[in-house]
């Protein structure tokens, strides 16, 4: 009985004291919520730890202390929370009020470590904003370390993915910037302000004034690259208001270059098409390396342009790219025989495609039969090494077996000693039928073109050869020898005509100029579509975008790529089929 009484007391003294508790967690609550936070704080705790509301009323203690600046009161009553109950549910309220205390402190530091252990997304969100600020200034060096040790946070993932934009980009780099790009929107990332987006053009225009236009007259070559990037620039209405075009004569003086560089000509320019010529291309190179400015060479394929400068890129496939692409394309598509023949120019951008070309099927297995270099003088030396023949004498038995054989052409031939001796026999080449796996010829050159050409004409067989799209242009080759003879062209100069961008290209040139379309327009054409390409969707971050494009569209179906090349990796080839020009690879 004392112990059913004693039991009534315990359970009636408990139940007023959870009321109490209850009505002094209530009154804390309204003061809280009418911002009386003076009050809260005056407030008498009655709350026992063991009660749970104790861990609110710390927590209204601990803003209220925040909201009238006690900032270390306010940091050991949230402190406390953590230490008594670390899983609590409002937790991560309590670390976001510690990361707002950090950052009164400017610690950015503990900030961090603070927010990192803030799980919910919406709380985070809200004090990213808060954060940028203390990110901004931070050194490299700095950042790196952060975003190693909290790789998940987007401020310091976005301004460490600003850092690495504005440097050279590997493909590691590029990796990394894709990582971020997972956590982190592309409109944060890649910011940009309203300034436009500048390129130069240095071009050797060799303008003397309007009283002397000699060299604009006479200087096509220049005019027409000029001329076509004008006009893809004009043609494009929606980004021509975030692009700035400044064109400087480069005059191939180098003192010119220099003093546009000295002057301030070129300061805030995002990109530089040209200069053309060696000298002046030197000092661009400079420029642009210490400047981390791209450059790029419209016409060149000279991998020295490009071999020494992280900064400087070709429009065209690099030399060693030709040969890189086009062996890539042998080695998968003439593997049955690797029995092949090269014949190159005597000069230096053939020879060394011929070499490259020569050491990939060499590490494939390919048997080289001979690989010759041959002058424009001696360019017959094709012809009579592909279709030289030999008289076969027939014996009697395989001249009445043959005999019969309709499309076998026997011949009679006389002895020299004795001309009344004679002897039958058949014309075989010495490269005999079907032995060839292919013939590369590297050369532009319309004699080379046309010997190779005629001798495989003149062969039975079909031996596949690798040629240019140049050698569409000759007179000296039919259109019916492309038809009929396996010839497969490298297109680096190459534009599809079927294109409807082409052909109203073609018919404003014709208007306009009274000549045939020019190449040189077209790549000028082609050169700034792709940069409006990049910039609408990259903005001022150019570099990235040809790094991470693996195709960029242009109105001329070129559709070049870098990825973590320096010159355009798209190698095309073509072959004439129905009659008409198309690539299979």
């Amino acid at each position: 009985m004392k112990f059913k009484i004693f039991l009534i007391l315990i359970l009636v003294s408990h139940n007023l004291f959870s009321q109490s508790n209850y009505s002094a967690f209530i009154k804390l609550k309204r003061l809280f919520l009418e911002e009386k936070y003076n009050q809260v704080i005056e407030l008498e705790n009655y709350t026992d730890k063991k009660n749970e509301f104790y861990p609110y009323t710390l927590f209204y203690k601990a803003v209220s202390e925040y909201k009238t600046n006690s900032i270390e009161k306010s940091r050991n009553y949230f402190n406390e929370i953590i230490k008594l109950f670390p899983n609590w549910s409002q937790i991560d309220e309590v670390y976001y009020w510690l990361v707002k205390l950090d950052f009164y402190d400017k610690s950015i530091g503990e900030a961090l470590k603070n927010f990192s252990n803030i799980n919910k997304l919406n709380i985070r969100d809200e004090l990213y904003p808060e954060m940028d600020p203390f990110l901004e200034d931070i050194p490299s060096s700095q950042l790196y370390k952060y975003y190693n040790s909290y790789p998940e946070n987007k401020s310091i993932a976005k301004y460490y993915g600003r850092f690495l934009l504005k440097e050279y980009l590997s493909q590691d780099v590029i990796n990394e910037i894709n990582k971020i790009l997972k956590i982190v929107e592309n409109d944060d990332l890649f910011v940009s302000d309203e300034s436009k987006f500048r390129v130069a053009i240095l071009l050797p225009f060799m303008f003397d004034g309007l009283d002397n236009n000699f060299f604009i007259k006479n200087n096509d070559f220049i005019m027409d690259l000029y001329s076509g990037i004008n006009y893809g620039f004009k043609n494009n209405d929606s980004i021509i208001s975030n692009i700035e075009i400044l064109t400087f004569d480069s005059r191939r003086d180098p003192d010119v270059v220099k003093k546009l560089i000295s002057n301030g000509s070129l300061e805030s320019v995002d990109l530089i098409i040209g200069p053309l010529y060696s000298k002046p291309i030197d000092i661009i190179k400079q420029f642009c390396l210490e400047n981390k400015i791209i450059m790029i060479n419209p016409l060149s394929s000279n991998n020295r342009i490009i071999d020494d400068n992280n900064y400087s890129f070709l429009f065209k496939p690099s030399i060693k790219t030709v040969a890189k692409r086009v062996a890539e394309y042998s080695i998968e598509n003439f593997s049955e025989n690797k029995n092949s023949i090269i014949f190159y120019e005597r000069n230096y951008q053939d020879s060394l495609i011929a070499e490259l070309y020569k050491q990939e099927l060499d590490s494939n297995d390919f048997n080289i039969i001979y690989s010759q270099s041959v002058g424009l003088e001696d360019s017959r030396l094709i012809l009579d090494s592909l279709a030289s023949t030999y008289e076969y004498i027939l014996s009697d038995s395989l001249f009445d077996t043959l005999s019969n054989v309709s499309d076998i052409i026997i011949k009679e031939g006389r002895g020299i000693d004795d001309l009344d001796t004679t002897y039958m026999y058949t014309e075989k080449f010495y490269i005999e039928n079907d032995s060839i796996g292919h013939v590369f010829i590297s050369s532009k050159n319309s004699l080379f073109a046309s010997n190779a050409i005629s001798a495989l004409d003149i062969r039975n067989d079909t031996i596949p050869l690798i040629g240019y799209s140049d050698w569409i242009d000759y007179n000296v080759i039919s259109v019916d020898q492309f038809q009929d003879i396996d010839i497969r062209m490298i297109g680096t100069n190459f534009f599809e005509k079927e294109n409807n961008t082409y052909k109203s290209i073609d018919r404003f040139f014709r208007s306009n100029y009274k000549r045939k379309l020019s190449n040189n327009f077209l790549l000028g054409y082609d050169l700034i579509n792709m940069i409006i390409s990049i910039n609408s969707i990259y903005g001022k971050y150019f570099q990235f975008g040809l790094r991470n494009e693996k195709e960029i569209k242009t109105n001329l179906l070129s559709n070049p790529f870098y990825l973590e090349f320096n010159d355009n990796q798209n190698v095309k080839i073509y072959k004439v089929d129905n009659f008409k020009i198309e690539s299979i690879n």
